[in-house]
């Protein structure tokens, strides 16, 4: 699955599909109304998953909080919360790419 990796966000977030495709049960879950960048206000809740991020040769995995709404959302949002807090980011413009490096913080493999 292809992710938006965005520095400006503070949580990482999934549409509620995600959940439901990997069997998480979000109805006990802790929740909190949300407003994005020029958007209507959403209904986050949070649980915690494993994320693995790869680049076809290496991969990344951590156990993270991260939130799931009903929110139309073309790609899932990687923010600070559940993924840049533990790698250190440097965008590269020219070439089009982001180097993320693991940093103190990283609890995974």
């Amino acid at each position: 699955m292809t992710a938006l990796l965005d520095s400006g966000a503070d949580d990482s977030v999934f549409a509620e599909q995600v959940a439901l495709s990997i069997g998480l049960d979000l109805r006990n879950a802790p929740q909190q109304t949300m407003t994005g960048v020029g958007g209507p206000p959403s209904v986050i809740a949070y649980a915690p998953v494993t994320l693995r991020l790869t680049d076809g040769n290496e991969y990344r995995e951590w156990p993270a909080l991260v939130g799931f709404t009903s929110a139309r959302m073309t790609h899932p949002l990687l923010g600070f919360a559940g993924c840049l807090q533990f790698f250190d980011a440097l965008f590269c413009g020219e070439r089009e790419v982001v180097e993320l490096t693991v940093n103190g913080l990283y609890p995974g493999t």
